[in-house]
């Protein structure tokens, strides 16, 4: 199947203003800092990780599908949505892709180990790249293939790390707080990939990841939940992907036991992902498919 005909805006309005909540928080948050209470920080806190999980609905998107095309905006929104969601944004560009590339099976790096645990594949996932990230920096230096791509992941790892240790030199308490919430930010976004592909199948064309029907996390989360339609035609913007699914599910492309009308974020979703982890540790996939309807990762 061909991906739909579709267009993109040049800025997209709604994607750059969830962005600038966080050019909002941010500032605040280190200014604000040291005049607060901690029940003042900590709201502060609570509502930088809801600005972050936003920010990540964007960011998945804009690697897709630019969210601002003119080539100096779309370069510095790149960096900045990197640093909203503390990940070097060249680094987890080339990671996702990779994720596009295996949908979720064999050689996708962030897989699921056999046996492994639902805390123990959100703790490692999360940590890892903080604390013994050798492997993965591997994976994606040498998936860098252009001079301009491998100068970028240096970049981008500076942006982040040197953000996170120049507020740890000034406040400690600050940087600490600031990290903390990175994890915790980080960690649910890992969830999001669990639940988007429980009991998925990379080597069907129907079964690369569960679509949820939800209005709510549609709406605000730019209709991420059409996840059977992102994988099968990653490059189509997220105002079509509704379109996209009512195309695939026409021919049979979306296998209705993936189909729900909960949200990953919905507690009674979040209780069947971990009560299926552990009741069948070690999920269907079998093979790796590089579909033939994926097309290639914008640069």
């Amino acid at each position: 199947m061909r991906p739909p005909r579709t267009t993109s805006p040049m800025l997209d309005l709604p994607s750059l203003a969830v962005h600038a909540l966080w050019w909002v928080w941010f500032p605040s948050f280190m200014v604000s800092w040291s005049h607060l209470t901690w029940a003042g920080r900590g709201g502060m806190l609570v509502a930088g990780w809801a600005v972050l999980f936003w920010n990540y609905a964007v960011l998945h998107n804009h690697m897709h599908v630019p969210i601002a095309k003119p080539p100096v905006l779309r370069w510095v929104v790149s960096r900045t949505l990197g640093l909203a969601c503390g990940f070097p944004y060249r680094g987890y560009y080339l990671f996702h892709f990779n994720h596009h590339k295996y949908n979720d099976g064999p050689g996708d790096w962030g897989l699921r180990l056999p046996g492994e645990s639902v805390p123990h594949y959100l703790l490692r996932n999360t940590l890892g790249q903080w604390f013994w990230p050798w492997e993965r920096v591997a994976h994606v230096w040498r998936a860098a293939k252009t001079r301009a791509q491998r100068l970028e992941l240096v970049l981008d790892f500076v942006v982040v790390d040197a953000t996170l240790l120049g507020l740890l030199f000034w406040e400690p308490a600050l940087g600490l707080s600031f990290f903390g919430l990175l994890l915790v930010g980080q960690l649910a976004i890992f969830w999001l990939n669990l639940a988007a592909h429980l009991e998925s199948d990379a080597s069907r064309r129907d079964s690369l990841a569960v679509t949820s029907t939800s209005r709510f996390y549609n709406f605000f989360f730019f209709n991420a939940g059409h996840h059977q339609a992102h994988h099968f035609w990653p490059q189509v913007p997220w105002q079509e992907l509704p379109a996209a699914t009512r195309e695939l599910a026409a021919s049979a492309r979306v296998r209705p036991t993936l189909q729900t009308s909960l949200s990953p974020i919905n507690p009674f979703w979040v209780t069947r992902v971990i009560q299926r982890y552990s009741a069948e540790p070690c999920d269907r996939q079998t093979e790796s498919t590089i579909t033939s309807g994926t097309p290639s990762a914008v640069t």
